[in-house]
């Protein structure tokens, strides 16, 4: 071999050694504490993850603007007995719903006329308008059923029991609407239910058929809001908007009313608490007095 083969040899040979004792060196330095015992490898820091604030969830909390009033009208046939009138009073914010049944009888602002005369002349828009000027606050909504949509309605709900205080036998004119109920305690079907609503001989008049029509009612909206209400509230307003209820609430006021309404049946599973109207009978119908009217501002404001 040429001493100039020799030289170059040797220069590799020292750069092969000398790349690998700088490699065994940084080793030792990085993995001998470990392999004699002493300490684990360092690892990497955990990564830290944030949510963004933009996609952070707070929980719903009701205030008073989000209550509701709303008029709802069952019609069931073409007398004042046949007609029962509710006002609903939604409080989320105290997760209250009050339901206020309305004597046929009352008497409005419109001069001599009632609730029920007021919808014979138009509809459930001028009982709005005529139950505003009585209470003084805004009715919000309004929903109307006729037999089909409150039986329905009935169904989401469940059914519920009461006790018939007495028999109830009443001939009617059509003999589908023939009343012959036993008293005692019995689980109702929307049939038996609607019969009881409106039951025109009671002993106690209008006055205790609002009573009746006020505890029923509260029955079935607590039914709901321990079942359909709190698991499928959607499948209630569609099966409403499908039926031939007539009513102003849009799938967009649905979709606001919605968290509120969760929100009530969520804290209290008997949301529905009954209302009854007080006051006197003149020559044209019933008056509310200001019991009832100076007892208002606690369920409306």
């Amino acid at each position: 071999m040429s001493k100039k083969s020799a030289k170059i040899a040797a220069t590799y040979f020292i750069t092969i050694f000398a790349s690998l004792g700088i490699i065994g060196g940084v080793s030792w330095v990085m993995l001998g504490p470990y392999l004699k015992g002493d300490t684990a490898p360092a690892t990497a820091p955990p990564m830290q993850t944030s949510v963004p604030s933009a996609v952070q969830h707070t929980e719903y909390v009701p205030t008073i603007d989000d209550a509701q009033t709303v008029m709802a009208v069952y019609d069931a046939g073409n007398k004042s007995s046949s007609v029962t009138f509710v006002l609903f009073r939604s409080c989320p914010e105290r997760s209250k719903l009050y339901v206020i049944p309305l004597r046929s009888d009352m008497v409005t602002r419109e001069g001599n006329a009632t609730i029920y005369d007021m919808y014979l002349s138009g509809g459930i828009q001028y009982v709005c308008r005529a139950v505003e000027g009585v209470i003084g606050y805004p009715v919000n909504k309004y929903v109307k059923l006729t037999d089909s949509s409150f039986g329905t309605f009935y169904d989401l709900c469940g059914s519920v029991t009461f006790d018939i205080p007495y028999n109830m036998i009443y001939e009617s004119e059509n003999a589908a609407d023939n009343t012959i109920i036993k008293a005692g305690e019995q689980i109702l079907d929307a049939r038996t239910l609607r019969k009881v609503l409106i039951y025109p001989n009671y002993n106690g008049g209008e006055e205790y058929r609002i009573g009746v029509a006020g505890e029923l009612i509260c029955m079935m909206m607590n039914n709901g809001a321990r079942g359909t209400f709190a698991t499928s509230l959607e499948t209630v307003y569609n099966d409403l908007a499908n039926s031939d209820a007539e009513m102003d609430i849009s799938r967009y006021d649905f979709m606001d009313m919605q968290p509120a309404i969760e929100y009530t049946v969520t804290h209290n599973s008997s949301p529905a608490q009954l209302v009854l109207p007080s006051g006197e009978v003149n020559s044209v119908g019933f008056v509310p007095d200001n019991g009832f009217l100076d007892a208002l501002p606690s369920y409306f404001e």
